[in-house]
């Protein structure tokens, strides 16, 4: 039986060796979508103060919103005030 640092060794060699595949920045792999193929599958996770994050969702619960909602509307927002920055590529 083989030692376990030389499978580890062979799996770098071959994974060193492998061709790499060229990846699309997320942004455009999202653009090529079409909308019903886009839909809101995606899904992120922050790290946030624990006190803003009390008042985050407490303020979405006083106006009727749910944080998942409210995260989407500032993204939303956030990618509307930036998208210019895409069209100069």
């Amino acid at each position: 039986m083989a030692r376990l640092i030389d499978k580890i060794e062979a799996h770098e060699r071959e994974t060193a060796t492998a061709k790499p595949e060229k990846k699309k920045p997320v942004v455009l792999q999202m653009t090529e979508q079409s909308k019903k193929a886009s839909g809101k599958d995606k899904q992120i996770s922050a790290k946030v103060n624990s006190e803003t994050y009390a008042l985050f969702a407490e303020i979405n619960r006083l106006v009727g919103l749910s944080n998942n909602s409210a995260l989407n509307m500032l993204i939303t927002n956030y990618v509307c005030e930036k998208k210019y920055l895409l069209d100069d590529e």
